[in-house]
């Protein structure tokens, strides 16, 4: 379930659903086949916070339309309940270009007029937008992470240095991981945006005095032509989750199966009253098969755990029967 909310929170924020009304219809079928009401209602709140968020941006745009240089035209603000989609842990630091660090007060400004007593927290790793890119061979549009766009905002005004990783650290503000990843992204083979002064496969290959500079033969080609204008994505997948935000959700999802399993053989016990374990098991597999299908590991040890605390015992003359207790 917290792998579907991930993938649902991609699309939404990258506005790549196929169909948002089948998007709404998941979440409850969700419901439908006993998911907890308050993970779905979660759910729905994130449908309720896009559509929210357009008003706000639309509210936001004819306000500022005419003393932003244009700016308010190209942004697109998501405001998002904390409770329903992100955790503060997953926030990360990044210097941004200052065209949008000068236009953060705006936003909170105009934000704290509409709802005061509400404060906002940026969370910029699930940002992204699309960047103009030059350089010798074309002019090409990029659909970048916030990531991505901070690294390539530090050679704005310098196209052709060489920076080191250092350098890019300290422009960035970025966590040493982070950077490496998104410098990876930005140096992949059929993207390479960047070059550098040694050979990198890995993100251990990152030396401090490694140094980097923008391909200024970067093009695109169709048909065997280069073309001097074009665009392309580097987003690929953002990173909404941190390493331990994964194992948390791992975990959850381990909790969640045993709870279910635990449910699904009380109610077939309290109805059959009596029942062999191979018939007991047949059941549960069948009221489970929509959600998961629990292992043979994982059902003995709740049978076992269900006998523990008095939910049902072994029959006296048969332990592989068992019955249930009121």
């Amino acid at each position: 379930m917290r792998y579907h909310k991930a993938h649902l929170t991609r699309r939404l924020i990258l506005e790549s659903s196929a169909d948002n009304e089948k998007e709404e219809n998941m979440v409850e079928w969700l419901r439908d086949v006993g998911m907890p009401a308050d993970f779905v209602n979660k759910l729905q709140r994130m449908f309720q916070d896009i559509k929210v968020s357009d008003d706000l941006n639309h509210e936001f745009k004819e306000a500022h339309r005419n003393n932003n240089e244009g700016i308010a035209d190209a942004v697109n603000i998501k405001i998002l309940n904390a409770g329903a989609w992100a955790r503060s842990s997953e926030r990360m630091p990044v210097s941004l270009p200052l065209e949008l660090e000068d236009y953060i007060p705006q936003v909170e400004e105009f934000y704290k007029h509409k709802h005061s007593g509400r404060k906002l927290q940026w969370h910029h790793a699930m940002s992204n937008g699309v960047i103009t890119f030059c350089n010798d061979v074309g002019r090409y549009e990029l659909e970048v992470t916030t990531f991505q766009m901070a690294v390539l905002f530090a050679w704005n005004q310098r196209p052709r240095e060489k920076l080191s990783y250092e350098s890019l650290k300290l422009a960035t503000e970025l966590p040493d991981n982070e950077l490496r990843k998104t410098l990876m992204s930005l140096m992949a083979s059929k993207n390479k945006i960047l070059l550098s002064s040694n050979e990198i496969k890995t993100l251990r290959d990152f030396e401090d005095n490694t140094e980097f500079w923008i391909n200024q033969q970067f093009a695109f080609t169709k048909s065997g032509k280069v073309q001097k204008r074009g665009k392309t994505n580097l987003i690929g997948r953002l990173q909404l989750t941190t390493e331990k935000s994964r194992e948390e959700d791992n975990e959850g999802i381990m909790q969640l199966r045993i709870l279910r399993v635990q449910e699904a053989i009380v109610k077939i016990m309290k109805m059959r009253k009596k029942l062999t374990n191979a018939a007991l098991q047949t059941e549960l597999v069948e009221i489970l098969k929509n959600m998961f299908l629990p292992s043979k590991k994982l059902i003995k040890e709740q049978i076992e755990w269900l006998i523990e605390h008095k939910y049902m015992r072994r029959d006296e003359d048969d332990i592989n029967t068992f019955i249930y207790m009121a």
